[in-house]
């Protein structure tokens, strides 16, 4: 049997089951091969916001600068996550793990914040919204607030969403800060890491 190097990933399969004295076609090992490659290079995206800007509620997060992303393309066969215009398009169905930051510099008027992250292109009962701990503004430090979750998605959408959009949610305009990768303690910033196939069906 000859090597079998992957050119495109698709996505993962049910892995073969063997029997003592079952024979291993060069079908079942290839595929043990893609899925192999698949989790190798996984897609995977980092998204930063590379300037401060003042947000109000509902406002897209990652409108600051040229917002800086990190992406695992062209290496994975399987496809990559794309940004475009404030959305994240994955390529693959499965389960990802989706990190959010969002960096707030001092206010002088109290306000409570937090950035939630939309999920949208599948079932009304999947698009999920997920949010950070509301926070309080602080006169005299910057605050932050974190989250992080895992949903299932689905390449082009239909059951499960598709798209990620990152808001923020602010009881008054706040000073969102930016600033240039690698990411610190004043990163504005969200991840994304497609983790397998499974959507709880096997």
């Amino acid at each position: 049997m000859s090597a079998h190097k992957p050119t495109a990933i698709n996505p993962w399969t049910y892995a073969a089951q063997f029997y003592s004295g079952d024979p291993a076609t060069s079908s079942d090992y290839n595929q043990i091969v893609n899925n192999l490659s698949l989790m190798y290079a996984r897609p995977y995206m980092i998204i930063a916001n590379t300037a401060s800007q003042t947000l109000t509620t509902g406002s897209n997060v990652f409108t600051g600068g040229s917002p800086a992303t990190i992406t695992n393309n062209p290496v994975s066969l399987a496809g990559s996550i794309t940004y475009a215009s404030g959305t994240i398009t994955v390529p693959l169905t499965g389960l990802y793990r989706v990190t959010m930051s969002m960096s707030v510099n001092t206010n002088a008027t109290a306000a409570y914040f937090q950035m939630y992250a939309f999920c949208s292109g599948g079932s009304s009962g999947n698009n999920h919204n997920f949010f950070t701990p509301r926070t309080p503004t602080n006169t005299a430090q910057i605050t932050g607030s974190t989250g992080s979750f895992i949903v299932p998605m689905q390449s082009g959408g239909g059951t499960y969403p598709n798209t990620i959009q990152f808001l923020i949610g602010t009881s008054a305009g706040v000073s969102v800060q930016g600033a240039a990768l690698p990411i610190g303690n004043n990163t504005t910033f969200a991840q994304i890491e497609y983790l397998g196939a499974s959507n709880g069906s096997i």
